[in-house]
């Protein structure tokens, strides 16, 4: 009987390792949800996401407003790319007439990959965020943490371009 239950439960492991290994797999081909309309995409129903675009939806977070001394989005964009590749994420494209960049960020375990997208309104004087995860339901709140501190590290870093 004991060899029995042990068996199940091991074919349970294996079948939940092989979901959770599909699904990372099918995570790594996906692509960004880039623009529409001018902005970041709206974040879908599920709690996997948050965006800085859409005040009042439960997935808002806020942008980072620009010193008034940074003019130059390309500059922005250099501090961007320069913040993002050192906290792990890969750039994957920069559309410079938008302002936008999309990033990668893998998961450490299973390689699960995360969207990170910003775009920067220099009209407005803000850096809209939206990350998000390709597979799943609930992302534990890693979405809303990598911005956090995404946004955090940006504001140390923009207060350094000399305009």
């Amino acid at each position: 009987m004991l060899k029995v239950i042990v068996t199940v439960i091991s074919l349970l492991i294996v079948a939940v390792l092989i979901l959770f290994g599909f699904k990372a797999f099918k995570s790594r081909t996906g692509e960004p949800a880039g623009i529409v309309d001018s902005r970041l995409t709206k974040c879908s129903s599920k709690p996997n996401c948050v965006c800085s675009e859409f005040l009042g939806t439960t997935h808002y977070i806020e942008p980072l407003a620009l010193p008034a001394n940074v003019k130059d989005s390309d500059a922005v964009i250099a501090v961007l790319l320069d913040v993002i590749e050192g906290s792990g994420g890969v750039v994957k494209s920069i559309i410079k007439e938008n302002r936008y960049i999309a990033a990668e960020f893998s998961s450490r375990i299973l390689g699960f990959v995360d969207d990170f997208e910003v775009r920067i309104d220099m009209e407005e004087r803000l850096v809209h965020f939206r990350s998000a995860s390709r597979e799943g339901y609930s992302d534990f709140g890693v979405n809303k943490a990598r911005v956090r501190s995404l946004t955090s590290q940006l504001e140390k870093e923009i207060t350094k371009i000399k305009e």
